[in-house]
């Protein structure tokens, strides 16, 4: 059903044990644990559960158009600089 995950850390010789507990939450992060165990404090239906991820995705993808918008313009900048620099024409960008 769930995935077994085992986090241990071994205290190190003369190391205090605030850097070991350190270490260990460092684990539990990465392996995921405080996520899960947040997920699982309440119950979820199903239908809530597609909803949150499917505005999840909606967002993710808002954010690449975004993203994919700025290079296209940085891009072109950089275009339009180096046309100046050589004396060409300035082209438009597309969709302009």
């Amino acid at each position: 059903m769930s995935k077994q995950t085992n986090v241990s850390v071994s205290v190190r010789e003369g190391e205090p044990i605030e850097r070991s507990l350190r270490r260990f939450r460092r684990k539990c992060q990465r392996a995921g644990l405080r996520s899960r165990v947040k997920e699982l404090r309440f119950y979820e239906k199903p239908s809530d559960a597609r909803r949150r991820l499917q505005r999840k995705l909606e967002r993710k993808q808002i954010k690449a158009a975004r993203k994919a918008k700025r290079r296209e313009q940085r891009r072109w900048a950089r275009i339009r600089k180096h046309e100046r620099v050589l004396g060409m024409l300035t082209l438009p960008p597309p969709g302009a």
